[in-house]
């Protein structure tokens, strides 16, 4: 039998109820309710998204679970005090990973309290009770996560956002997916080795807060080898030859399909030419729909968009392998959400030389660091070594502007030793990619971390040169991520 300590009042208030006690009614409660949830494996997702079943943004038979995540059905659940003490009795998720929790009580009274869930396969759910208080006003149901038994926590980026704000994602080495809503008191944070207090702690999801992204895809001649893996791809993903340029697009299709509605994000096209899709490069080019008559295309000359719809076309572009370039003939049909009439691009594909890593980097920060939203990411991936004129220019420039660099790196000639200098010394993730099947999990577990990055405010603001140290100890676990502010 499993036992809790449980607080007087819970145990008072409980005999009431059991005696018929005439007050029980207008006992003080509080409710907690949510969606508990467990990460996808990056295989399963892959193979998933491969098969062409493009993940959508929530399931049918269980509308709250997000991207990339299964319901943590059946897991035991209990309120406890940030010591670990029981303030409830025992209760189970569903099969859809739902719970409520209701203890006697003002809201007050349970400051600092945890939302703790176990279930066998996984290391024990800890989340910040304070989101999950129900308040019946019809809020989007709040959820939280944890991670596969056998995986390590990652605090996979981190960034300033001026004055006394920083944000922050963590990940787990198994997905590569967001843990989301993990406890405040699991976080520590240090200025030159002198400790500030996190004085509230929530996500981006929760605060509403819209991101600027650039997506930089290697085009280069390389970009047409098959894909290699550890294992030859099966019946899930329809016996399909990929070439490294189909996967990045289809792994870009679904990053962008998982985008909430107020991100924006801009596509660069790169070999040694670097590309925006923008009005001024379609410019160059005939679009024609079905009939073969020019079709007119407005695409923001900055390149940022929010439309899904645009956004897919210019995925379409990069594919080299799409019917836009290729027509009936193609191996990758007009992706389905595209709302435009382009059927082909009368013209050749513009890509296919060397590699302009250096360049196509700082012509996203360059794009990005002009945005207004206050969270601003670039995400690179290639497959080539290139050369580097200023590899510390290019930190120093994501620096200054608090823009974190994530560098998807696959082939054993990719550019690794740059890139990863230039993630980890940006505040970004380093992929290498080993199963080059797995680029479309590991785009699709990117998109979580843009979701669910936390933001922490401080209770002292950051200045030039400081270094911050970001700590996170759970489950007998340590990790750390340091940053140089400038």
């Amino acid at each position: 039998m499993k036992m809790f300590r449980v607080l007087p009042i819970v145990a008072s208030v409980s005999l009431l109820i059991a005696c018929g006690g005439d007050d029980s009614s207008q006992d003080p409660k509080v409710t907690y309710s949510g969606t508990l949830i467990v990460p996808q494996g990056l295989q399963q997702n892959s193979l998933r998204i491969l098969a062409g079943d493009f993940l959508s943004s929530r399931s049918d038979e269980c509308p709250n679970v997000p991207d990339g995540y299964l319901p943590m059905a059946n897991a035991a659940v209990v309120l406890e005090d940030e010591n670990g003490s029981a303030l409830s009795t025992e209760t189970s998720t569903d099969n859809c990973g739902v719970f409520t929790v209701e203890v006697a009580g003002e809201t007050d009274g349970f400051s600092n309290s945890v939302i703790s869930a176990t279930l066998d396969g996984y290391k024990p759910l800890k989340a910040n009770a304070e989101n999950f208080i129900s308040s019946g006003d019809g809020a989007a149901v709040p959820v939280a996560s944890t991670v596969s038994s056998d995986a390590k926590y990652i605090i996979s980026a981190i960034q300033s956002l001026g004055g006394d704000k920083i944000s922050f994602s963590v990940t787990d080495s198994a997905s590569n997916n967001a843990v989301i809503q993990l406890t405040k008191n699991a976080f520590e944070v240090s200025v030159n080795d002198q400790p500030l207090v996190i004085s509230a702690l929530n996500s981006t999801d929760q605060l509403g807060l819209a991101s600027s992204n650039v997506v930089a895809l290697d085009a280069s001649g390389s970009m047409t080898s098959l894909v290699t893996g550890e294992d030859e791809l099966g019946p899930q993903s329809n016996n399909e030859v990929y070439t490294r340029h189909r996967l990045t697009a289809k792994a870009a299709h679904q990053f962008v399909s998982e985008k909430g509605a107020a991100d924006e994000f801009s596509v660069i096209s790169f070999d040694n030419q670097i590309n925006t899709i923008n009005n001024a490069f379609i410019a160059n080019y005939n679009l024609l729909d079905e009939t073969g008559n020019s079709v007119n295309f407005d695409y923001p000359e900055t390149g940022f968009v929010q439309d899904k719809a645009k956004l897919h076309f210019a995925i379409d572009m990069y594919n080299p392998k799409s019917s836009l370039w290729q027509g009936g003939s193609a191996d990758d049909e007009k992706h389905p959400d595209r709302t435009d009439t382009v059927a082909t691009v009368n013209g050749f594909y513009p890509w296919s030389g060397g590699t302009e890593l250096e360049g196509a980097i700082n012509t996203s920060l360059e794009q990005v660091k002009e945005r207004t939203n206050t969270l601003k990411r670039v995400f690179v991936l290639t497959d080539g070594q290139s050369y580097f004129n200023d590899r510390d220019g290019v930190i120093a420039l994501a620096n200054e502007n608090s823009i974190p660099v994530h560098a998807i790196a696959i082939s054993q000639s990719a550019d690794e030793e740059n890139l990863q200098e230039i993630a980890t010394q940006t505040g970004g993730t380093y992929y290498k990619v080993i199963d080059e099947q797995t680029i479309t999990g590991i785009y699709s577990s990117l998109q979580t971390t843009i979701k669910y990055a936390y933001v922490a405010e401080l209770n002292a603001p950051l200045q030039s040169s400081d270094t911050l140290k970001l700590t996170l100890t759970i489950n007998g676990e340590e990790v750390e991520r340091t940053l140089t502010i400038q």
